[in-house]
Parts: C-alpha cells; sequence; structure tokens
C-alpha cells in the first residue's frame, strides 16, 4: 500500500516537471497562444470575419462599403459606444441598405436619432469633385432621384446634394479638409442625413398654423379641396402637394396674396439651400436659381392649361440631345429647362442665338431672366419689336439702356397688359428696373399668380375658385 502511494507521488512529480519545462520553452511561442486562445468561430458575427487586433496592428473591413469606426471610440464608455456602434460594421440598421457607400473614407460616427432617421459622418483623403462624381454615377444606378446636385465652388468649403427615393430623403454635404490646399482640393469629410419625407414634415409642421393677419379686405382663402396637382408623383419634382408651407408670412406685405394663392395651386418647391431638410420652409425672401424657376414656369404653366393642350408644354426626354452644354439629362431641371428651350421660350443653341451654349442653372434668376421668359407665356405670340426710347417713354425707367435686348422688346409687351403686366404686380411703382438683380422666391412665384395679355387670361384666384366649387 505503501508503495503504490509512492508511485503516485513520483508520477505526479514527473507530470508537473514536465508542464513547467513546457511552460517555462513555450513562453514566447504562438503554439501556447493558440493552445488556450479562444475559438476562431467566436471572432465571427453576423457571418463576416472580424480581423483580431493585435497590439497596434487593427483589422480592416472585408469590402468596401462595411467600414468600421475610427480609433475615436474604442475609449468611450461601452453604453456610449453601444449608441454609436450599432453594427459589426459602423453604421445603424436602419440606414438605406442601397445608399452607396465612398470606398475611400473610413467612417468617424453614425447617430441613429430614431427608428427611421441618423446620421453619418466620414473622412476621405479624396477631394470633393471625385466624392461627387461618385455619388452621381452611383445614386443614378441605384435608381435615386438627384432633386439638388452639388454646385462645386472652389471658393467654398462646402458642397451640398439631396437625393430621394420613394419616401426617403438623404441630404450629402461634402466639406473641404481645412488643413489641406485649396489649390490641390485634397481631404474632404463626408456628410449624410437621412430621414423619411413623411417623418420630416410631421417634426417641422407646428400642431396648430399661427394665424396670420389679412393685409387687405379682399383675402384669398385656400380652398378645401383642389384637384390633383400635376406631377407630384415624380419625387423629382418635389413640388409642394400636401405641404402647407409656415412662413408665407415672412414675404413682403404686397406679395403675400398672390404668393399664397399660388403655393395653393402645388407649382412651388421647397426651399433647398444651406442644407434645409424642412419641407415646409419656403424661404420667401431668398434669391431663386435659373434652374428653380424654370421648374416653376412650366409646371405652373401646364397646371393653368391643363385642359388646352394648345397651351401646354410638352416635356422633352432625358434622350434628346441637350440644348444646353451645362444642363445634362441627369439634372433634376433638365426636362423643364430643355422643354423651355425646344419651344422656343429661352435663348439656346437652338434659336437664332447659337452662342447660347450655357444656361447656369444655379445661377441666380435676374429681373430681365424673369420677364424675357414668362411675358411671351402671358401673349402667345412673338414678342414685339422696341427700343430703349419706346421703355423710357413708356415705364420711364432711367436705366433702359442697361436692360438686354429680349427683356426690351418683353418689357414693352407687358407694358401693354396694364394693371395685369408682371413688373406692377412684382414690383410696384419705380423709374428703375434694375435689370441684373437677382429675384427672390416671392417674387419669382408673384410672377406666376397671372397668364394672359389684354384681359384674355386666368389668375391663380380663378383656378382655385373654380377647383373649390367642383
Amino acid at each position: 500500500m505503501l508503495l503504490k502511494q509512492n508511485k503516485r507521488k513520483v508520477i505526479k512529480n514527473i507530470i508537473f516537471t514536465s508542464l513547467l519545462a513546457l511552460l517555462t520553452g513555450c513562453g514566447n511561442s504562438t503554439a501556447l497562444e493558440s493552445f488556450v486562445g479562444a475559438d476562431p468561430g467566436l471572432l465571427k458575427n453576423n457571418g463576416k470575419q472580424v480581423s483580431q487586433q493585435t497590439g497596434s496592428n487593427q483589422g480592416k473591413p472585408s469590402t468596401a462599403d462595411d467600414v468600421l469606426l475610427s480609433d475615436n471610440t474604442q475609449n468611450k464608455p461601452a453604453d456610449n459606444k453601444a449608441k454609436v456602434l450599432e453594427s459589426q460594421s459602423g453604421l445603424p440598421p436602419n440606414f438605406p441598405k442601397l445608399f452607396p457607400l465612398y470606398p475611400q473614407a473610413q467612417l468617424k460616427q453614425a447617430k441613429r436619432e430614431n427608428e427611421t432617421s441618423g446620421r453619418l459622418t466620414w473622412n476621405s483623403p479624396d477631394n470633393q469633385k471625385a466624392i461627387a462624381d461618385y455619388y452621381e454615377t452611383k445614386l443614378a444606378a441605384n435608381d435615386w432621384k438627384i432633386i439638388k446636385p452639388f454646385n462645386l465652388n472652389p471658393q467654398l468649403e462646402t458642397a451640398k446634394a439631396i437625393a430621394v427615393k420613394n419616401d426617403l430623403r438623404v441630404d450629402l454635404t461634402l466639406v473641404r479638409s481645412p488643413n489641406q490646399n485649396k489649390a490641390n482640393n485634397n481631404g474632404t469629410e463626408i456628410s449624410v442625413i437621412y430621414q423619411p419625407i413623411e417623418a420630416d414634415l410631421s417634426q417641422t409642421q407646428p400642431k396648430s398654423k399661427p394665424q396670420q393677419q389679412p393685409n387687405s379686405s379682399n383675402q384669398e382663402p385656400k380652398p378645401k379641396s383642389q384637384s390633383q396637382p400635376s406631377n407630384t408623383s415624380d419625387p423629382k419634382s418635389f413640388n409642394s402637394s400636401g405641404v402647407d408651407f409656415q412662413d408665407l408670412d415672412q414675404a413682403p406685405e404686397q406679395l403675400r396674396q398672390p404668393l399664397e394663392s399660388v403655393a395653393a395651386l402645388d407649382v412651388l418647391t421647397p426651399y433647398t439651400g444651406n442644407g434645409n431638410i424642412e419641407l415646409s420652409k419656403f424661404a420667401p425672401n431668398t434669391i431663386i436659381t435659373r434652374g428653380e424657376y424654370a421648374r416653376w414656369l412650366i409646371t405652373a404653366n401646364n397646371r393653368y392649361f391643363q385642359d388646352s393642350s394648345d397651351k401646354k408644354i410638352y416635356l422633352a426626354t432625358t434622350t434628346n440631345e441637350p440644348a444646353f452644354q451645362d444642363v445634362k439629362p441627369n439634372n433634376p431641371d433638365f426636362e423643364a429647362i430643355q422643354s423651355l428651350a425646344e419651344a422656343g421660350l429661352i435663348p439656346s443653341r437652338l434659336t437664332e442665338d447659337s452662342n447660347n451654349v450655357l444656361f447656369k442653372p444655379d445661377a441666380p434668376l435676374t429681373r430681365e431672366d424673369l420677364l424675357a421668359w414668362k411675358v411671351p407665356l402671358d401673349m402667345r405670340q412673338s414678342l414685339p419689336k422696341a427700343s430703349i426710347e419706346a421703355i423710357k417713354e413708356s415705364w420711364g425707367f432711367q436705366d433702359a439702356g442697361n436692360i438686354d435686348s429680349t427683356a426690351i422688346r418683353a418689357l414693352y409687351a407687358d407694358f401693354q397688359n396694364g394693371d395685369r403686366s408682371n413688373v406692377r404686380r412684382i414690383f410696384g411703382y419705380t423709374t428703375l428696373f434694375q435689370p441684373k438683380k437677382s429675384v427672390t422666391r416671392a417674387e419669382a412665384a408673384a410672377s406666376l399668380w397671372y397668364f394672359g395679355f389684354q384681359g384674355d387670361g386666368v389668375t391663380a384666384k380663378e383656378i382655385l375658385a373654380t377647383e373649390s366649387k367642383s
């Protein structure tokens, strides 16, 4: 019995000595690490292999679209990190799956605002143009409609775009890195805000509409029912169907009544400048661009004359050869601008003015632009011949010599329209036309209150009154 116990002690000592030698000799060996390491299967999450970090080496995402957050989240408390890193890729689970992700970018922050909205920020070493070109191509390939394209300006640090698909809206902002040389334009921060259009409406509209004080005894009430607006099913047009603009009372008093009537026709679009995401914001005193007014003009004309095919302007297709070099088929205002050009209502290479190869859709609309485009739709015939002297004698403008020749003819015809002239309705009495002055959104909308010439026409008020009875 004693012999057996001694043998057991000897065996235990031998085993202990062998293990101690093994541990000492293999202290720096990967064999021991693999022996005591975690099961490799545990390193998988959602079917994606995550690289194990050793020392300062970090794992990289397996695909270009699977972007990990940067190290600035590594040292944050567990609860804060969980709010930011909501999935293994770093993207919130409600992020639109078909929205393209720029491959050469590292996700910096991801925040889910609620169940359907969120904000994300990436850093990229590439310049704004490369990123803008990528999104222009990828968004179109994934059936996104760009309602506001990027306007790259070397003098500005920021470029913005807005895309919509179904009921979702995404705001893209490219901010040039302040530490980079402006000449090289390298290094860009990419910001994305995504949210449903319906959610945006419910968040921006107050529960009760503030009461607006009437500015005249002839205030025009909005009808309770309106006919089906033109082109509202197309996200690209982004019309105001169902949108009750909350800031129309900020317009000048003399423009408020025509502005409210035109807005009730659902032909105006929300303000999308400066990254605005409030669909109920009209911004009446903000400058309007040439491209947006072209869209308003053709939409309003076809809305007024929806039952008169001889007065409607048929929309051009994206297969038509562009009338302007800077307005391609992927431009959100292409149909409107191309249609006006093909109808001969705006100078282009299709008309006698073959030097007009650029439209400049993002440039401000000027007073002489507005008159030159709108008056032909009032007259429905060729503009009359006119001279600077005729404008001085009729309107009494002191700056008649500074007005473009086409606008001279339009102004002379507009004078023949009496109290229904665009100039009197928009600018009132003035001895200075200021042809190069930019037009506000409220002024542009007021120009659409009436289409017609010398008593043969129709107002927005009359259309609304007719539809309210039907």
